[in-house]
């Protein structure tokens, strides 16, 4: 029986081969699955730092479509009016990183980056994907997108987006690459092959999200749009762990409660597939699609070849570049 607290769910499952083989024909051969991924790479110099976010959909059915875009950002406004010396006494104090001066430069942080291109992964999985299950990489509450990666907007955006996958769609499954829950792959390292359990759900962590302190318009943001999603969908998404063969690592993952044993089994079932590795395939498929279209060549060698086409070729390179 579940521990307190526990939902109703928990528990170690065995499933069988006949189950594992019936999800890869009927589910996942038939294209009933769909799996995302993306990257994103930063191409970062003093006049402008541009970052690429792109993102993967693909079935087994050999269907596949990609979604890229670039974000240009400047430090260096032009203000009307204001002498350009003044202007430049007002870049190089920013730039001088003084708290007086907002923290230094003005450009897009990394978890910033990381927060649109999570985001973007769940417009995909919710508005674009067809296949009745929606496979995706990660925590499906992401971090970065409940707690805004320094944006407000993200939050309220995200949310919406979170409450048409999460709550309205249900049937999804996300399985990250690594995790901090050291105590749930301990669980899965317990697990015999074909084995899974569903440990908690996630309420206690969003819980944390919300006692951050929230102030000014980051307080109305959470009143109104976060605090009520975290208390509907904290009890609805379920964590467990799997272990897909006797030579892979414990996988954790995330799916709905109602469908909580469904997901299991299909991520059971792709994930067979790589004995060694125990992870889904389609996700990996999804990752090979996007480097392979948007891997960080794509955007490095348009904006080189601008900046040669200018007549700065090596003026603001990296020094590892033309090292060699």
């Amino acid at each position: 029986a579940p521990g307190p607290g526990a939902p109703t769910q928990a528990g170690v499952y065995q499933a069988t081969l006949d189950e594992v083989k019936e999800a890869q024909r009927n589910v996942l051969f038939n294209g009933l699955v769909e799996a995302c991924d993306g990257n994103s790479h930063v191409f970062h110099t003093l006049p402008i730092q541009i970052i690429q976010i792109a993102v993967a959909v693909i079935s087994y059915m050999g269907e596949e479509s990609t979604w890229a875009n670039r974000i240009f950002r400047r430090d260096i406004p032009l203000k009307a009016g204001q002498s350009i010396l003044d202007q430049t006494i007002e870049i190089l104090s920013r730039r001088s990183g003084g708290k007086e001066d907002g923290g230094g430069r003005r450009k897009v942080s990394d978890m910033m980056r990381r927060g649109l291109m999570t985001y973007m992964e769940r417009v995909v999985l919710a508005e674009k994907a067809k296949a009745p299950w929606r496979m995706g990489h990660g925590n499906p509450l992401a971090y970065e997108i409940l707690t805004g990666s320094g944006i407000t907007e993200l939050v309220r955006y995200g949310v919406d987006v979170l409450n048409d996958l999460v709550l309205t769609h249900k049937k999804f499954i996300f399985v990250p690459s690594e995790t901090s829950k050291e105590h749930f792959l301990t669980i899965g390292d317990a697990l015999r092959p074909l084995e899974y359990a569903v440990i908690s759900d996630c309420s206690d962590d969003l819980e944390k999200i919300l006692k951050g302190g929230y102030r000014g318009e980051w307080e109305k943001v959470k009143d109104k749009y976060l605090e009520p999603f975290c208390m509907e969908a904290g009890p609805k998404v379920v964590m467990g762990v799997y272990r897909a063969s006797s030579i892979a690592p414990a996988k954790m993952f995330y799916a709905h409660r109602d469908y909580v044993h469904e997901a299991a089994l299909i991520a059971l079932a792709d994930s067979v597939m790589q004995e060694h590795r125990g992870c889904p395939m389609l996700i990996d498929m999804a990752d090979g699609i996007c480097k392979t279209y948007f891997g960080a060549e794509s955007l490095n060698r348009p904006v080189q070849f601008a900046l040669a086409q200018s007549g700065e070729a090596y003026r603001y390179l990296d020094e590892r570049v033309t090292r060699n």
